[in-house]
């Protein structure tokens, strides 16, 4: 139990429901007999006489799982456990288990009772909490899955905070933070004519007024930040939170067709909305510190693919949340490097290739990553890029994301190469016909940056994909000889329209759903995508692109891309099934699983395939044999 600090706790609760509705003197009566406790990652508290009360998460996160370690609930700062123990002594032995190393002020359970008791809107917080833990329960025990009734496809009109807190462009620093204040809120939009003109967070008073030693007395439209990211309120809890991730935001206003706001969504809002969530996924990586308790939290990585799968999420949708957890994963392995490491020599990105470029990752992918540096390193240089890349690829080893078999990782000094380096390759590609060139073409250039250490914002990568653009334009026999190794595996049905099944083996009598289905459409996606004048890297977007050109018809497309889902639709099944019955994931399918109308149309799938390879040898391959 440690020293506390009431003053400090007394600031804290006054901006956490229900507590900021009580009086000072109520919120006194309250703190008084409160403790604290540090909890270390992996603990389970048991909730008995005593320390059977509320206890409330400063710091951290913990998860209340049933008896036999079934899933009931996560969660974070500002939220309460041990309700149950209060209310009802705890009937179903619910047990709190922290995910991270968390500070939690514990209640005295009779001063607690009596505020239960004296304040009936404070009581019936908790018993809206209680009832809500309840029915998650109910659910948890009702389900093999931990929790799959994630609500990414709810709109974010439905958790959305209506009640706006609005300044102007021309009042002072001072007026809106008395404003945000007195509201208890950690940000506040600014409006001007009715329209969304910017936001003023609390981050932003620290960064740009206190950290400088601006004056109080500086115009909102100096302070605020312009332009901000928004979001409509049909959109998806998910695309919320894809969002909010990738440009790194806690605050995101709720805008209509005419920019005007209508809510605002907070980071804690959708903590408080979901279970397991890939914003609480991200957030929980970012406030790790190493790589072993990465690896901790990385283990709930399987139960989230499965629960997106299990909500009939489109898998597109799946492949582009599974790639943000990536990514953010990634960056955060960079920065403990560079942390152990010290400051990078010199500028660099790193690459990520494959399914994490094309953001249609699943179950089981594995890494492919390499490094483009600013310059030549000395010898001092690429020790040190070689002990980052090591670094990274083994932690995201270490958090489920497997080893490359092909040895296709930034740690392999193969992949680190300077920009000039990186072209030379692409080039040397595009020039040769040879098996291992059109293998790499086929991985590399599927490429994007995740993190760049310098002030481009990628812009090398930007430069190599459109000298590799350009490159490709002028040759055409690449492009025929690509194609021919693209044909070269046709879809698994035979002449009388039968599944072509594995003969032998661990997968005997099985469809390989990767290898023969959708490596077949990412090639086909890939060939389009090179010969478009607008460099895309997602499977999808290139033959959407390709549409746009006029490179495909749009009928041709159009299966092209059901197929797609299709296909990956039925990837994800069988992986999740595979996963749950083994531990591991596989793309196998055994088409007696399959109704016969699901049969059938996959045979149409494969069909599509195959029909969209003799449109794409036409294309490619006319004028050469």
């Amino acid at each position: 139990m440690a020293a506390i600090d009431i003053p400090e706790v007394h600031k804290f609760i006054e901006t956490i429901p229900p507590f900021s509705g009580l009086s000072l003197l109520e919120r006194k009566q309250i703190l008084t007999g409160v403790s604290m406790l540090y909890v270390r990652q992996g603990q389970t508290l048991v909730l008995k006489d005593d320390s059977a009360t509320v206890h409330l998460i400063r710091r951290g996160a913990c998860e209340i799982r049933t008896p036999k370690g079934g899933l009931v609930d996560q969660i974070a700062d500002g939220e309460c456990f041990g309700v149950s123990s209060v209310m009802a002594q705890n009937p179903d032995g619910l047990q709190v288990v922290a995910m991270e190393d968390s500070l939690v002020y514990r209640f005295d359970k009779i001063r607690f009772i009596e505020m239960l008791e004296k304040n009936e809107a404070f009581g019936l917080f908790f018993e809206h909490t209680q009832h809500n833990r309840l029915r998650k329960l109910t659910r948890s025990q009702s389900n093999e899955l931990a929790s799959p009734a994630l609500q990414l496809s709810t709109p974010v009109a439905h958790i959305m905070t209506r009640q706006l807190i609005q300044a102007t462009p021309k009042e002072t620093v001072q007026t809106i933070a008395m404003r945000m204040t007195e509201a208890r809120v950690s940000s506040i939009l600014v409006v001007e004519e009715g329209r969304l003109q910017g936001i003023v967070t609390d981050r932003d008073l620290r960064s740009r007024i206190l950290a400088v030693g601006g004056s109080s007395d500086s115009l909102v439209a100096n302070v605020m930040t312009a332009s901000p990211v928004t979001l409509s309120p049909n959109s998806l809890v998910m695309q919320a939170q894809t969002l909010m991730s990738e440009s790194n935001i806690h605050h995101l206003p709720i805008v209509d067709e005419e920019h005007q706001a209508v809510g605002m969504l907070t980071a804690a809002d959708l903590l408080r909305h979901q279970e397991l969530s890939p914003l609480l996924l991200i957030n929980l990586i970012h406030r790790q510190q190493s790589v072993e308790s990465l690896a901790r939290v990385c283990k709930q990585w399987p139960t989230l693919i499965i629960n997106l799968i299990v909500t009939d999420m489109k898998a597109a949708d799946v492949g582009k949340v599974l790639a943000t957890v990536s990514d953010n994963l990634t960056r955060r392995l960079i920065e403990l490097a560079l942390e152990k490491l010290g400051p990078a020599p010199m500028d660099f990105q790193f690459l990520v290739f494959g399914s994490q470029a094309r953001r249609d990752q699943s179950l089981g992918s594995d890494q492919d990553n390499g490094l483009m540096l600013e310059r030549e390193p000395s010898t001092e240089e690429s020790l040190y890029f070689a002990d980052l890349s090591e670094f990274v690829c083994q932690g995201l080893g270490l958090c489920g994301i497997r080893l490359c078999p092909g040895n296709i990782m930034a740690s392999n000094p193969e992949w680190r190469r300077t920009t000039d380096g990186w072209q030379q390759a692409f080039s040397r590609w595009i020039k040769s016909s040879a098996p291992s060139a059109l293998l790499h073409a086929s991985i590399f250039f599927d490429i994007r940056c995740v993190y760049d250490n310098g002030k481009s914002e990628g812009e090398a990568v930007k430069d190599l994909i459109k000298a590799m653009q350009l490159e490709v334009s002028k040759n055409s026999v690449f492009l025929a000889t690509l194609t021919r190794s693209a044909l070269v595996t046709k879809p698994p049905l035979g002449f009388f329209r039968h599944f072509l099944l594995e003969s032998s083996g661990e997968h005997k009598h099985q469809l390989d759903l990767k290898h023969q289905g959708l490596a077949l459409i990412n090639d086909l996606a890939r060939l389009y995508g090179l010969s478009c004048q607008m460099y895309r890297v997602g499977t999808l977007d290139r033959i959407e692109q390709a549409i746009r050109e006029k490179l495909i018809s749009v009928d041709t497309a159009r299966n092209l891309m059901d197929a797609w889902d299709k296909l990956n639709g039925l990837r994800l099944e069988a992986q999740s099934r595979h996963f749950q019955a083994t531990g591991k994931a596989s793309a196998y399918l055994d088409p007696k699983d399959l109704s016969p109308l699901e049969r059938k149309h996959l045979k149409t799938t494969f069909s599509i395939i195959s029909e969209v390879q003799d449109v794409a040898q036409q294309r490619f391959l006319r004028g050469y044999s």
